[in-house]
């Protein structure tokens, strides 16, 4: 709400103008009658305020002032028309008058006219430039608006005028957030370290930002910003390590880790987070040393076995990873990974009955999982459900559009099959469509034409898959069963084509 500027100010100004008057007998009766209606709005008997003050403007009707009063007790009566009709004409008798613009820019906002609140405060602000609250009235009608930019602006205009106004920027910062506007969101969280460089939320908020936007050298600069200001701290390791890792400085990252672990070295989280580094680096031995240590300290904890599983999958060792999983499904059956890599591990060696119990399990624990409904299809394809699979695919394909491997494998599921052949195609088209180069991709959709008898589209699609992987037995089977049958039937229609001459 805007503040009115006191009474006595307007009340001093009509008498100036009264004073200087021609009449000066009728200017003393109208000040008269001004003061009572004064003194009545005061004790909230408006409508005798508003007889009051129209006898002074019979007396007087070019006083701006009077005009502003009729209104506000207009207005204090919920007669808003009335009232925006003397706003009008003081307006017109002095473009400036603040109190007219103040009162109809409030009684436009009541209205929700919110175009003509924004023009009447523009004014506000163009007579007064550094009153904060003409600024913060615009940035909040801009955010009423939706004029999200707008608003930012006003509100570090506000902060501008008066640098106590913190709250204004805080509230452009949420803006900027909340709209996904993270340039807007940076500028503000700078304007705000200018004022406060060791403000840890602002620190972590452009940490955020610069992550979100892969700034990943910035992320660094920041973070040791917050380590100057809160010390060394096993979390700030971890994250730079992360941005190390992004940067592609794998001993950085592991440095950080180090580093971590002399502040705690049986913490399972730097445990666990170096070993997988250490296995992402093919450091193999230092990796089961470590991992070892997991296993001594945290037999309880999953993430043990699960690294010696990983690095057994690495290795192509599916018997190993399974032999070091299976003694402890039970225990950790309720572990998203631990039963995933274990149904991966029986899938890799054919033994899909085994895989699917613990397929199914993973995806009980976590059913958005993608790569377990896809998993789960291709064994449900294998052994002939294909009812399920069809479900899948189906789930996958209305989740998520751009899945291109959910088109194609169906694609491939249903023409293996022999079933919806056209609907095989059109899958596939999609698919192709997604990733134009993609060897299997092109090896489905030349596949399906072969099965339809298009022996030409089928021979295209499928040479271009064998130039781009060409040393995949199963697309070159392929080529060979295309060119065989196409040869055949070439040499039928000769046959035909002789036996009737």
């Amino acid at each position: 709400m805007i503040k009115s500027q006191p009474k006595i100010i307007h009340i001093l100004i009509l008498i100036s103008c009264f004073v200087f008057a021609d009449d000066i007998e009728n200017k003393e009766i109208a000040l008269y009658h001004f003061m009572q209606g004064e003194f009545l709005m005061n004790q909230g008997n408006y409508a005798l305020a508003i007889l009051e003050f129209q006898e002074a403007i019979e007396l007087d009707p070019n006083a701006s002032t009077i005009h502003v009063s009729i209104a506000d007790g207009y207005r204090r009566l919920g007669k808003e028309e009335r009232a925006e009709d003397h706003l009008n004409i003081a307006l017109a008798l002095n473009p400036n008058e603040k109190e007219a613009l103040e009162i109809l820019g409030q009684l436009y906002l009541n209205q929700r006219k919110y175009d003509d609140a924004e023009l009447t405060y523009k004014r506000l602000h163009n007579l007064d430039l550094n009153n904060i609250d003409y600024i913060f009235t615009l940035a909040d009608l801009y955010r009423i608006k939706r004029d999200w930019n707008s608003a930012i602006d006003y509100y570090i205009k506000g902060y501008e005028v008066n640098p106590l106004a913190v709250a204004g920027l805080e509230q452009a910062l949420k803006i900027a957030l909340t709209t996904g506007n993270y340039t807007r969101a940076e500028e503000v969280c700078e304007i705000l370290l200018n004022d406060n460089p060791e403000n840890l939320e602002i620190l972590e908020t452009m940490k955020d930002l610069s992550l979100f936007k892969k700034q990943y050298e910035k992320s660094l600069e920041i973070l040791n910003e917050i380590q100057l200001i809160q010390g060394k701290s096993i979390d700030i390791f971890i994250q730079k390590s992360a941005l190390y890792e992004e940067l592609d400085k794998p001993e950085l990252s592991l440095k950080m880790i180090y580093s971590a672990l002399e502040i705690d070295s049986n913490s399972i989280d730097l445990l666990h987070r170096l070993v997988t580094l250490l296995i992402n680096q093919s450091k193999n031995e230092e990796a089961i040393l470590y991992n070892h240590k997991i296993l001594e300290k945290y037999p309880d904890d999953p993430r043990g076995f699960i690294n010696n599983a990983v690095m057994a999958m690495g290795g192509k060792k599916p018997k190993e990873a399974i032999s070091v999983l299976k003694p402890y499904s039970d225990k950790f059956r309720q572990d998203f990974t631990f039963q995933y890599l274990l149904g991966i591990a029986y899938y890799q060696l054919k033994k899909y009955d085994s895989s699917e119990v613990h397929l199914s399990q993973a995806l009980e624990i976590y059913p958005q999982s993608r790569n377990t409904k896809h998993n789960l299809a291709l064994i449900y394809d294998s052994t002939g459900k294909w009812d399920k699979s069809d479900k899948l695919y189906l789930d996958l394909i209305s989740s998520d559009s751009t899945d291109a491997q959910a088109y194609n494998n169906y694609a491939y599921s249903l023409v293996e099959r022999n079933h919806k052949i056209d609907l095989a195609l059109e899958l596939a088209q999609i698919a192709i469509r997604l990733e134009p180069k993609s060897a299997a991709y092109l090896d489905t959709i030349g596949w399906i034409y072969f099965k339809m008898d298009f022996y030409d589209k089928a021979l295209h699609y499928i040479k271009e898959s064998l130039s781009i992987d060409s040393s995949n037995i199963t697309i070159k089977e392929h080529l060979d069963e295309v060119i065989r049958v196409k040869a055949e039937a070439s040499t039928g229609e000769v046959l035909q084509v002789e036996q009737k001459d």
